[in-house]
């Protein structure tokens, strides 16, 4: 049985993270022939309880779901939950266990941190031969990330309020998740990191026998700036990165899509060696607004209209309101994606 790994990453917070992963869980309840598994890279640290100083349950659950969670999630969960194992991993909420929900209820989603414990922790599920795996992230801590099979990006106006911005950084984000795979050569020359002007001087100099460069640790924004300055004689070249996340982790978005347009621009063709897909947008027109005159918030929100209209005429996959719209078409796209690949 093949299992799907999925990732649902906020922009930030109150961009609809939990109602996206809740719609999605809620199709497969529906679905009795499908198993799922749960469990997050570290936590969000928001709706902290004020006498345990632990997170609040917010994840609905139901027996026979498995999950990987820290051991102090289930203390204050309302979920029961059959410990099946607890490993090694330690997290600031206890070791990681694995277990498997025995009565249904609100379960803390609180897991390992690293990519290495994410992934020895994704493959324990797997021997569980569930279906679908939901991994709960965010932008701030999307490094894990690369051992998902897809993503699901949640974001709208609490991100920004403006929606021309928030529209255009939205595509940034997703034409850097599209870079396409390019393979690496036997006469490849490979770098670990670039970090400063010395690397990339370097990088330029092997660039001129070799026709592709694979960066396979990270590349600092200066030393990107710096590589666009001395570009100009590096047409037909090829650089290769692991994954789109490394290149996440790089700055802000909007400027690093920015350079990586003008590299190609000057024949500079940028690709990654493991592509991880976008599936699919879910929107929040919800913003809280901030009040001067008596430093608090308001509720507020954008249009929501012109919202969707803006971010789904900047993208190249499906955007969804599921407030509006329900899982239902969200779900569709994850088994339509699993079917794909």
């Amino acid at each position: 049985m093949q299992t799907i790994i999925i990732g649902i990453a906020g922009t930030a917070k109150n961009t609809g993270k939990t109602t996206t992963t809740s719609s999605i869980m809620s199709e497969v309840k529906d679905n009795k022939k499908l198993s799922l598994g749960l469990t997050s890279i570290g936590y969000d640290g928001e709706d902290i309880d004020n006498v345990t100083g632990l997170p609040k349950p917010r994840i609905e659950v139901w027996p026979g779901v498995l999950v990987a969670v820290a051991e102090k999630c289930l203390k204050v969960s309302t979920a029961e939950v059959e410990v099946l194992e607890v490993t090694k991993f330690a997290t600031p909420l206890g070791k990681v266990i694995l277990g498997k929900v025995t009565k249904g209820g609100r379960l803390v989603v609180a897991g390992p941190n690293k990519s290495s414990e994410l992934r020895q922790v994704l493959n324990k599920l797997r021997h569980h031969n569930l279906n679908l795996i939901i991994v709960d992230g965010a932008l701030n801590r999307i490094a894990p990330m690369v051992e998902v099979d897809g993503l699901i990006l949640t974001t709208g106006a609490a991100r920004k309020s403006k929606i021309s911005e928030l529209a255009f950084e939205t595509h940034c984000l997703v034409e850097v998740f599209n870079y396409p795979v390019l393979n690496i050569e036997h006469d490849t020359f490979r770098f670990n990191s670039i970090l400063s002007s010395d690397a990339v001087d370097e990088l330029l100099r092997q660039l001129e026998t070799a026709g592709t460069v694979y960066i396979n640790g990270v590349i600092g924004e200066k030393s990107l700036m710096y590589l666009l300055e001395k570009a100009e004689k590096l047409s037909g070249k090829k650089l290769i990165f692991p994954d789109p996340i490394k290149l996440m982790v790089i700055g802000d978005i909007n400027k690093i899509h920015n350079i990586f347009a003008q590299l190609k621009h000057k024949g500079i063709e940028i690709g990654v060696r493991k592509p991880i897909k976008i599936i699919a947008l879910t929107i929040n027109p919800y913003y809280p607004k901030y009040r001067f005159n008596s430093d608090d918030y308001e509720v507020s929100y954008v249009d929501k209209e012109k919202l969707y209209e803006a971010i789904a005429g900047k993208v190249s996959v499906n955007v969804y309101n599921v407030v509006e719209e329900g899982g239902k078409m969200l779900f569709n796209d994850i088994l339509n994606y699993k079917n794909n690949t």
